[in-house]
């Protein structure tokens, strides 16, 4: 008879933490026997007093009269495995709801690590992924026959199904990758040994799959990516978010409720310090609190109660739920469940393979010199309301529209019906420059969110402009965006951002999706 096993790495360092978090949910040690170089640690719920049917009092009037208000009742349970000879390798196995208390203690790219060194890729069932580029965040897919290396740029695959490629060694049954590893295996828990040896061995294999994944970043320079990650917030920067839903071992939860929030840290004299949100959260509010208390030094002492009637109350660390690229050496880290992780090699070549496919051309450069000069003459016949003489862009545009027969579009708004009847009407900047079906976007800027900014700008005007908002008569065929760089830049991919990277495919992925022609104009500016 088969048994499942939901099996966890654990951090050997945070084994203490760990027994002490199994106690403070109700969890008590029980047996611990000892077999083939492990000794196995069982923790149990013996007493759970039950939760609430959160529909009970709704319903009410349906029951029958004497019965007793309901609880749910789940009990749950861990077995702790740890090697004897070599103490810092520690599994465990996860019964119940129990994986929801193992994610702070565990190796979190465990499962997904394993995969890569024994996994058939051709079988792949199920997987999900997260993505950092377009508008989709995270995506569940399910397959009748996956095709090998089919992955997107910008996904970052952190759960699949599948078989191994060895089945004499791990069987013919499909087996789930994530934070840890669920197999069904022929075999006793006093045998589960005969696994983690075969999961040490593994690991020692070459990698026979290639995933475009995060990869854990080193501990050593976590507290500078803390640091920052705190600088970024105080000025507003980066993104915060509650996921629709989100992986826990090999489960994947979905969120059926909304919640209000409140924000809650400590000062480093260690006073307690909070606020309430509403029921969202974004960046302005957390940036806002943290401005209004200055002397909280730790971001990890800051975190976020969810708080609903029916669901109750529960707390995460802001880490959690912040989407913040930080940039330290030469190196970009990402935050997933609070931890610092970047992006493997696999998922840069999957990108950069898309964004080499984009048309490149290199064009003219920007001469310092000459711009001074046009702007001395501009100054000098200078008119009422004329505000552009201060703009290099104003003259690389005019330049290109003389010479070439251009058609100017720059600061050419165009007024877009505001959603609510009582506000006044915005204004979007259609793009720099308009010739024959193609608009283009031109930026000049050595400031990477600056560019990005203009790439988001085009990205605004396309999807206004395919979707009637914008009243665009000109035939369109085409997009392009039009970068002005410092550096010696022949191919865009040369440029040394994965967030302006990421940002450029996302934009292919949208002109793409509009049937228009992606293309990108590449200058160099000589000071």
């Amino acid at each position: 008879m088969a048994n499942t096993y939901n099996i966890y790495k654990v951090k050997s360092a945070k084994l203490d933490q760990l027994k002490e978090k199994l106690k403070l949910v109700g969890l008590v040690e029980q047996k611990t026997l000892e077999k083939d170089g492990y000794l196995k640690v069982f923790y149990f719920s013996e007493k759970v007093e039950g939760n609430e049917v959160w529909w009970w009092k709704t319903y009410r009037d349906f029951f029958n009269e004497g019965i007793e208000e309901p609880k749910n009742v789940f009990n749950f349970a861990v077995l702790l495995c740890q090697n004897t000879a070599e103490p810092e390798k520690i599994f465990a196995v996860s019964l119940g709801k129990s994986h929801f208390y193992l994610s702070k203690f565990i190796q979190l790219d465990f499962g997904i690590d394993l995969a890569l060194h024994m996994a058939d890729e051709s079988t792949i069932l199920l997987k999900k992924s997260r993505y950092f580029t377009g508008t989709k965040r995270q995506d569940v897919s399910s397959y009748q026959q996956f095709q090998v290396n089919n992955y997107e740029a910008g996904e970052s695959v952190d759960h699949i199904k599948l078989k191994a490629a060895n089945k004499t060694v791990w069987g013919n049954r499909n087996i789930i990758f994530a934070d840890s590893i669920q197999m069904d295996v022929d075999k006793q828990p006093m045998h589960l040994p005969e696994i983690f040896k075969i999961i040490e061995a593994s690991f020692k294999d070459d990698q026979i799959i290639h995933l475009p994944k995060l990869e854990s970043a080193n501990a050593d320079i976590a507290g500078d990516l803390d640091a920052q990650a705190l600088t970024h917030l105080r000025d507003g920067e980066g993104g915060v978010g509650v996921d629709q839903f989100h992986v826990s071992g090999v489960s994947i939860c979905f969120s059926f409720h909304d919640y209000d929030y409140d924000i809650k840290a400590k000062s480093r004299e260690g006073k307690p310090l909070s606020k309430q949100l509403g029921n969202s959260i974004d960046i302005e509010a957390v940036s806002e609190f943290l401005a209004d208390n200055p002397d909280i030094d730790d971001i990890n002492n800051v975190t976020v109660q969810f708080k609903n009637e029916d669901a109750g109350r529960f707390t995460k660390s802001l880490k959690e739920l912040l989407d913040m690229p930080i940039v330290w050496g030469e190196q970009q880290y990402f935050l997933k469940n609070g931890e610092w992780f970047f992006f493997n090699q696999v998922f840069m070549d999957y990108l950069k393979r898309s964004l080499n496919a984009i048309e490149v051309v290199l064009e003219e450069q920007l001469i310092e010199e000459e711009f001074v000069a046009w702007q001395a003459r501009k100054r000098a016949n200078r008119k009422a309301g004329d505000d552009k003489v201060d703009y290099r862009e104003a003259y690389f545009n005019q330049k290109i529209c003389n010479e070439r027969g251009y058609k100017l579009l720059d600061r050419e708004l165009t007024a877009i019906r505001a959603l609510d009847k009582k506000r006044r009407d915005y204004k979007v900047e259609v793009a720099d420059l308009y010739y024959k079906g193609e608009i283009v976007s031109v930026k000049i800027s050595k400031k990477k969110p600056e560019l990005i900014y203009n790439i988001e700008q085009s990205k605004d005007s396309i999807t206004l402009i395919k979707n009637g908002a914008i009243k665009f008569r000109k035939r369109l065929t085409s997009a392009a965006l039009w970068f002005v760089f410092e550096e010696n830049v022949k191919t865009i991919t040369d440029v040394n951002s994965i967030q302006f990277l990421l940002a450029v495919e996302a934009w292919r992925k949208l002109v793409v999706g509009y049937a228009l022609k992606p293309k990108i104009y590449i200058s160099r500016h000589i000071k």
